[in-house]
């Protein structure tokens, strides 16, 4: 007698014990049946999976839905046109692109829905609509090179049969909460931004110690971060970036309502809410770099001497100027130390730059290199176009070009590039020396930071005081001598030595002090460049403000260096200097 074998098929009572992380699909959003949690869900269908599968004949890919509808604009990695999605991402988009009713099955048909629009869609956020460029690339290949990784074996980032990115490669549609505090289907948490690692190289991001992954500023839904999570480090690369619904042509950037353009990004954060420093007051001074709202989106990420499309510096006198956070920061990069002077690190760290020469710098080695970008050969500076304000200083020779002005081939400059070539300077203040080398910072900074002994942020973001200056540096003729009127110059130079018998020059206190003759008068402050002058005529930073120095009787405008002493030709103030020595 054969034995005969019965197989009896039961459900399963444990098999809620053996669910991966974060459930199924039953009760979760994607749970459309009449059960279901959401508002979406169906009048009367039970069954759960038939929105996304059929049993048989079902379409490539493996999924039931209905082809999405329209011509889809899709954000590309690799600079491929526009296509219409592939594999997994059809059956997504056949909902989430809001063209056909979550209801439309091809197992069943129309199913009776209620709690969606628009005949049928889905509502709010998850309609992504069919202009896919504001959203991380899908069906396309993952780009290669430094920033990019292909995902492990046992990762759960997958790329799909074709080694494609595709919706499923972030979301596993059967899985709401594998985070819970962040939830939206992820195949895994991306706290730290462990999601986001798996293809973007971390090395190449945050670098050793970057700010943004390494903050522990508190930033909760209170500070406007929508994504669970509540601090900086924690949210890291979400922090700024959104996977979808960014501007086309962007970087996947966060945007803020109060600050368009490319600097809300990040004025979300660094307007006092979330990072320590409120820098988008700084920005609303009377003097700042700050964009106008007209050119807050001219930035690029490929600008540069090489680029085509976006040359930075600008070669042509009616290219649109622009200045924006990322020109001078690298987020990924920058950390909160300051690099030591006169190099660049802390908050410029990744930054390029441009050298001496001209040439790029990446990343740049010192801040001038930075400050070069748009204040050296860039030839839509404004000031190229001379003078209008009636208290603006007038040179004999306007040169804009700050990279020829610090070249230690200039007539005569503040020490930047390197060194000064006096071997003299009794003034200076103490640890100060004929050997320093300086900072554009020391001198163009907020006006309540540090430098100004505040307790706002570093660095040339905004003041009260005309031209971006830390301090007050009074210009207009007949200035009555103060150390509040010269604050800027006394920073670095003892009033008391520049007024006495101690100075180089010691008719100092007779010009400023009983003529109130301003600095500016005599001294530019930058300097002049081997174009504009030369070390005889222009030593000593010696370049006359021609609106209140004039020729003397004998149509002489000149200044002689030697060496110790010299001698000028000039009409100042009603009183003629014929070669007067001093």
């Amino acid at each position: 007698m054969k034995a005969r074998w019965i197989l009896i098929l039961v459900p399963w009572a444990g098999a809620a014990l053996a669910e991966p992380p974060g459930g199924s699909v039953v009760g979760s959003k994607h749970d459309l049946s009449a059960s279901g949690p959401g508002p979406a869900r169906a009048v009367s269908e039970t069954q759960v999976c038939l929105f996304c599968h059929v049993p048989h004949g079902g379409a490539r890919g493996g999924g039931n839905r209905p082809e999405p509808k329209g011509l889809h604009q899709l954000r590309e990695a690799t600079g491929a046109a526009s296509r219409t999605p592939t594999g997994s991402s059809r059956v997504c988009l056949s909902c989430h692109d809001g063209t056909i009713a979550v209801g439309r099955t091809a197992a069943r048909g129309e199913v009776a829905m209620r709690g969606t629009e628009r005949g049928g869609r889905i509502a709010g956020g998850a309609d992504l609509g069919t202009d896919l460029r504001g959203s991380h690339p899908i069906s396309t290949s993952q780009p290669s090179g430094p920033r990019f990784r292909a995902p492990g074996r046992t990762d759960e980032v997958k790329l799909d049969h074709a080694g494609q990115v595709q919706c499923t490669s972030c979301h596993d549609p059967h899985r709401e909460k594998v985070d819970p505090a962040v939830g939206k289907f992820l195949v895994r948490s991306n706290r730290e931004s462990a999601l986001c690692v798996s293809c973007h190289e971390p090395t190449a991001y945050r670098g050793a110690s970057s700010s943004h992954f390494t903050s522990t500023a508190a930033y909760g839904p209170a500070q406007g971060n929508d994504t669970g999570l509540t601090s900086v480090a924690e949210t890291a690369c979400m922090s700024c970036h959104r996977s979808h619904g960014t501007e086309p042509h962007g970087s996947l950037l966060r945007r803020s309502q109060t600050a368009p353009g490319d600097d809300g990004a990040c004025l979300r954060c660094h307007d006092g809410r979330v990072a320590r420093t409120d820098l988008a007051s700084q920005l609303r001074k009377p003097w700042a770099h700050a964009a106008p709202t007209a050119q807050a989106s001219a930035h690029r990420a490929n600008e540069g001497p090489s680029s085509a499309l976006a040359r930075l510096p600008e070669t042509t006198p009616s290219a649109p100027r622009h200045v924006t956070c990322v020109d001078c920061h690298d987020p990924h990069l920058a950390y909160p130390q300051e690099a030591a002077p006169p190099r660049a690190g802390g908050a410029l760290a990744g930054t390029w730059g441009i050298d001496r020469t001209g040439a790029r710098m990446a990343p740049a080695q010192f801040e001038y290199q930075v400050c070069f970008k748009c204040h050296a050969d860039s030839a839509n500076q404004p000031q190229a176009r001379g003078p209008t304000p009636p208290e603006t200083l007038r040179r004999a020779v306007i040169e804009v070009n700050l990279r020829r002005v610090f070249d230690p081939t200039a007539a005569s400059s503040h020490p930047v590039m390197g060194p000064g070539r006096a071997s003299s300077v009794p003034s200076l203040v103490p640890p100060l020396s004929t050997s320093s080398v300086i900072r554009c910072s020391d001198c163009h900074a907020s006006d309540d930071g540090p430098g100004a002994g505040g307790g706002g942020p570093r660095g040339p973001h905004g003041s009260v005081h005309r031209y971006l200056l830390e301090r007050p540096y009074l210009t207009a003729d007949l200035t009555a001598e103060s150390r509040t009127a010269y604050a800027l110059c006394y920073k670095c130079h003892d009033r008391d030595a520049v007024l006495s018998s101690r100075s180089t020059f010691p008719q100092h206190s007779a010009h400023v002090v009983r003529s109130a003759t301003p600095c500016s008068t005599c001294h530019a402050a930058h300097g002049i460049s081997a174009a504009a002058g030369n070390p005889v005529n222009n030593a000593h930073l010696i370049d006359f403000d021609v609106s209140i120095v004039r020729p003397n009787s004998l149509g002489v405008r000149r200044y002689v260096s030697a060496g110790t002493g010299g001698s000028c030709s000039v009409s100042c103030h009603g009183r003629d200097h014929r070669d007067t020595p001093y």
